[in-house]
């Protein structure tokens, strides 16, 4: 998944903007509702995946020599990245749902992104009816904390020790009503 919808919480892996879901409320020419937000965005992470991005490789694991490899690898890597949807890809710096960093940088601190409040507000109102907060990762904190009001909750706490080290916590939501 790239997107979840729980309740009022939209979770994802780094983060959504409002154009990532626009839409999703479209129908085709036969009135049938089309796939749009997270729906949409799912849809396309899942047929790609799903999908060979092998070209003209050696998928066998036949290799010589550890060039041939690191080559083959460097093939498939630049196959799958041609064919891959907007919605995973774009790399370090990019705002696709998974590498975006708006609502999250600096760690543990309000986003120095001035435009985020607004974006956040537009997100959530295109994730669905009375959502009122994001979860995402991909940006290590000290701790899970929240931003922008309440409606930005970062909960990567760089756990690994390949990243940061930080000890595992837990977000609990409890839905008052």
């Amino acid at each position: 998944l790239v997107a979840c919808v729980i309740g009022r919480t939209v979770f994802v892996h780094a983060g959504l903007q409002a154009s990532h879901l626009r839409g999703g409320n479209e129908e085709n020419e036969n009135g049938e509702k089309k796939f749009g937000g997270v729906s949409k965005l799912n849809e396309q992470a899942r047929e790609w995946i799903l999908k060979a991005h092998h070209g003209d490789n050696n998928n066998w694991g036949e290799f010589n020599t550890v060039e041939e490899v690191i080559r083959a690898a460097q093939n498939r890597a630049k196959v799958a990245s041609k064919t891959m949807p907007d919605c995973l890809g774009g790399g370090i710096g990019a705002s696709s749902p998974v590498w975006m960093r708006d609502y999250s940088q600096p760690n543990d601190k309000e986003p120095k992104n001035p435009k985020a409040g607004n974006m956040i507000v537009e997100a959530l109102a295109e994730s669905g009816p009375n959502m009122q907060r994001m979860v995402m990762g991909h940006t290590p904190q000290r701790q899970i904390n929240s931003a922008l009001g309440g409606k930005a909750w970062r909960i990567d706490v760089g756990a690994s020790r390949g990243v940061m080290g930080g000890t595992p916590e837990v977000l609990e939501i409890v839905h008052m009503g």
